[in-house]
């Protein structure tokens, strides 16, 4: 399996760092100050998708890639394009979005408000993202269709199982 623009630049942001773990600040500063890949935005919308993609964790506030970062071959002179948040495996993006979307709708809560409710309830239990979401759209009294369900399970499983 080839590497994607995504993993390329995670495993170049953290080696630049020497580090195996970065707090959200130093990522985003990296890849918008540092490297000037990206403007903070999107600096930040790459580590979402780091996240959502399954390439990141957040750990008590910091990020560590879930990955050997050293093992990535990545050129001397590499750039991520914008392309990078176009590649991307729409489905694990939007499970995430979709249930937080909807909790918004019925709640009239700021996005904002719903996704660091489920950072919390990630750290907290140490679960991955689409459970953490379920639980807090049940905490939201917002039902979620079966549907939501299997995915987010397929979604973990893939990850667990599918990607060493």
């Amino acid at each position: 399996m080839g590497m994607s623009e995504l993993q390329r630049s995670i495993a170049l942001l953290f080696r630049r760092k020497g580090k195996n773990l970065l707090t959200e600040k130093e990522f985003v500063f990296s890849a918008s100050m540092d490297l000037r890949w990206f403007s903070p935005k999107d600096a930040q919308r790459l580590l979402d998708l780091g996240v959502s993609g399954g390439y990141l964790e957040k750990k008590n506030g910091n990020i560590v890639p879930t990955f050997d970062t050293s093992v990535v071959e990545v050129p001397l002179d590499y750039r991520p394009g914008k392309e990078i948040f176009e590649h991307l495996p729409k489905k694990q993006q939007d499970i995430f979005s979709e249930i937080v979307d909807s909790i918004v709708r019925a709640k009239a809560v700021p996005k904002r408000e719903v996704v660091s409710r489920v950072n919390k309830k990630q750290e907290l239990l140490g679960i991955d993202v689409e459970p953490a979401v379920l639980l807090v759209a049940g905490d939201y009294g917002v039902p979620v269709d079966c549907s939501f369900i299997e995915r987010a399970a397929s979604e973990v499983l893939s990850r667990e199982f599918g990607a060493r």
